[in-house]
């Protein structure tokens, strides 16, 4: 009997080891699976991030397609209309006083009309993005609304410009775009107040109205309006970060802060 027992525990010991093998190969096996599983999510977000990122370049070009239509029909037939509307008002022989002052004061309506007219031609067209560039051009977007008289506009910066690919300059001045036409949709103010910082890779743009702010949780403003979830969208697309808040006191701060990694001062 003790002759046997160092094999019984020869035995037990090679059992042991066995399990403990067994045991090993499980955990190892189940740690690979997770791996793999952990891998495979990251890839699969990966690819419907890179989808979604895609389907909104697809989306912003057709968009920008259809402004450049857009644009360019309002300049050459829309415009057309109102300059040979003008030329006809212009060659009336009026001999009535009162016949003439209402042939002038149509003459300056259809000149302001045709005015405003080629503001929205421009302010919608890429090319103007691309041929100011986006500080530019948002700049004479503030001009347009200064022009309605129904906002004061203060505007002003600090530190160098930062140098921006074309394409992410369309990004930023179609979303800085959108929160100026809610502005004037929605907010019931009187002023607005733009700010622009520049520092190092960095630019920060900040639009504050004076109006009625947003009144709602921003979750359910998301699930509203087209508008806001395109901004939102774009922000994402550059990447940059967007906030949209009510005010200290009132109305509504909207925040958009853009990296662009190695940029240069432009000249």
């Amino acid at each position: 009997m003790l002759e046997k027992l160092p094999e019984v525990t020869l035995i037990l010991f090679a059992s042991t080891a066995i399990i403990l093998l067994l045991i090993g190969l499980v955990i190892f096996a189940l740690f690979i699976h997770q791996k793999r599983k952990h891998r495979f999510l990251q890839e699969k977000g990966a690819m419907q991030n890179n989808f979604d990122q895609e389907l909104l370049r697809s989306h912003l070009e057709i968009q920008s397609q259809a402004f450049e239509s857009i644009s360019r029909e309002l300049h050459d037939n829309v415009g057309t209309l109102i300059s040979i509307a003008m030329v006809h008002i212009q060659s009336l022989n009026l001999t009535i006083e009162k016949d003439q002052h209402t042939a002038s004061e149509a003459g300056s309506l259809l000149d302001e009309a045709l005015d405003m007219l080629r503001d929205i031609s421009r302010s919608i067209h890429p090319e103007n993005i691309s041929r100011l560039g986006w500080q530019n051009a948002f700049v004479l977007e503030l001009e347009r609304i200064r022009k309605i008289n129904l906002f004061t506009v203060h505007y002003s910066t600090e530190g160098d410009p930062i140098s921006i690919e074309l394409g992410k300059q369309v990004i930023i001045f179609r979303i800085l775009q959108e929160s100026l036409n809610n502005i004037i949709k929605h907010s019931n103010g009187n002023h607005i107040a733009i700010h622009i910082r520049f520092n190092h890779d960095d630019v920060i743009i900040r639009i504050e109205d004076d109006g009625k702010g947003l009144g709602k949780d921003l979750t359910e403003l998301k699930g509203r309006g087209s508008g806001l979830r395109n901004m939102i969208a774009r922000a994402a697309m550059l990447p940059a970060v967007f906030k949209i808040e009510n005010g200290p006191s009132q109305g509504t701060v909207v925040t958009l802060s853009y990296a662009e990694p190695s940029s240069k001062i432009i000249l």
